[in-house]
């Protein structure tokens, strides 16, 4: 049984941490979905404002000067070497060239300042960010074919949008772009370059997450909704298990304390068949005594579990009583059958009051908590101490026995029924008792706590309130 509770729990387990790895999955392909499909609302605005800036001009305002330096102060030694292929030589001009004009467009902030009042003028998300990025410069001497001077992707493959030369934004890629040129001359002596403008909001990921949010709160209301029914059925399938092993115990139980007196009865009744017996008035007596007390001790059995499956507030029939003497009654009734080694000790402090109650659902109860005192207790001098004293408007009334003791694992099932400790399986009963307990005590709307130490004894206490 163990072996296929285990086996249950890792397949329910294992089925949940998969679901939770297929919405993850979802959930992360949506989000690339939504990253890889990504429009920029004011990309128009943007490309139209760029267009305006570049149009005479390269790259931002004032940068084609800065280039145009760069290359045609050496286009004449570039020229010289190509032609003459003095490649070490070149290979030194074209990055002389590449990095100064890269170098001095970057110490520029002008297109900052011209990005701001874009933004202002047209209104837009003050939270963008941009970055223009030069990925190739290339020259040429017949206007016709082109030497690269500069390649973004060949210098850095991590740089596959381009080396950045303005702008605050670095994490980009192809939904940002909303601007790319390729500006050449068909001249002779003359340069290509390719430049482009990406702009993102600064918080796009928590945007996407936020377009997401519907999505995300329904995998995770799904994912806790099977969480839930998987512990509705885990916890009702444990109930179910737990109902049919305290099945199991009762009719073991029943079986065992039933056949016993019936056992006796029937090998008493052989007995007075006898004639040898029959003969003899003291051995019929005798049988007739055994019988007598088997046939009280089975009415017994049925009749406290029949009493259990009536107990009902519906006709439970109350009064008000003088709490005291009817303990003090109760208490006396109760010493009767007591032997020597059993000591009762009432303790009454100057507690007094009315208690509305069921006088035979309280005494039965009370009996049954005097019962398991005195049954589990492998003392020689067997102890029972009733206390009663008064806490404000309630009267307090506790069993206190020096018997074996409930260990802490036991006391969360020592009400169930039929449930029996492993102390209890050596002792008579049906593991009723304690049931029928806290259900009187339940129909009484009072207080039941229990405190209990392995080998010194437990204390039964019961709040009841006062009639006022």
């Amino acid at each position: 049984m163990k072996t296929s509770e285990k086996a249950y729990r890792i397949i329910a387990i294992s089925s949940l941490l998969i679901l939770v790895a297929v919405q993850f999955k979802l959930i992360y392909n949506t989000f690339e979905l939504k990253n890889n499909q990504y429009y920029l609302k004011e990309k128009k605005t943007l490309n139209d404002a760029y267009s305006v800036l570049v149009r005479n001009d390269k790259v931002y305002p004032g940068a084609q000067a800065i280039i145009d330096r760069h290359i045609y102060g050496l286009m004449d030694e570039l020229k010289y070497t190509y032609y003459n292929r003095a490649n070490a030589r070149l290979a030194e001009l074209k990055d002389k060239i590449s990095s100064g004009i890269l170098e001095e467009l970057k110490s520029r902030k002008d297109m900052d300042k011209l990005f701001s009042a874009m933004v202002v003028e047209n209104n837009l998300n003050p939270n963008l960010r941009y970055a223009i990025t030069i990925s190739q410069i290339s020259y040429t001497f017949d206007g016709i074919s082109y030497i690269p001077i500069f390649d973004a992707k060949a210098k850095n493959p991590s740089a596959i949008y381009g080396e950045i030369v303005a702008g605050s934004l670095r994490d980009f890629d192809k939904q940002n772009l909303v601007s790319a040129y390729i500006v050449n001359s068909p001249l002779k002596d003359s340069y290509q370059i390719s430049f482009s403008m990406y702009v993102d909001h600064n918080n796009r990921t928590l945007q996407i997450l936020e377009d997401m949010l519907p999505t995300f709160l329904l995998a995770v209301g799904s994912i806790l909704f099977v969480i839930g029914i998987y512990y509705k059925t885990y916890k009702n399938w444990m109930e179910q298990k737990k109902l049919t092993a305290m099945t199991s115990d009762f009719l073991n139980s029943i079986s065992h304390e039933f056949n016993t007196p019936v056992a006796t009865i029937l090998v008493a009744n052989h007995s007075l068949l006898k004639d040898e017996i029959i003969k003899d008035a003291r051995k019929v007596k005798e049988l007739s005594a055994v019988i007598d007390r088997q046939a009280q001790r089975l009415k017994k059995l049925i009749k406290q579990s029949l009493t259990i499956t009536k107990l009902s507030d519906v006709n439970l029939d109350k009064t008000t009583v003088e709490f005291v003497p009817l303990l003090l009654e109760s208490l006396a009734d109760y010493s009767l059958k007591l032997d020597h080694t059993v000591q009762l000790d009432p303790e009454m402090t100057d507690a007094h009051g009315e208690v509305l109650l069921n006088k035979f659902l309280f005494t039965t109860m009370l009996y049954n908590l005097l019962d398991n005192a005195i049954k589990y207790n492998s003392s020689k001098a067997k102890q029972v101490v009733v206390r009663l004293r008064m806490e404000e408007n309630q009267l307090i009334l506790s069993i206190i026995d020096n018997g074996v003791g409930i260990a802490p694992e036991t006391l969360a099932y020592i009400y169930n029924r039929f449930y029996r400790g492993k102390h209890s399986i050596q002792a008579d009963g049906l593991g009723l008792g304690l049931y029928y307990v806290q259900q009187v005590v339940k129909l009484h709307q009072w207080d039941l706590l229990v405190q209990s130490e392995v080998g010194k004894g437990s204390t039964f206490e019961i709040k009841m309130k006062i009639v006022e």
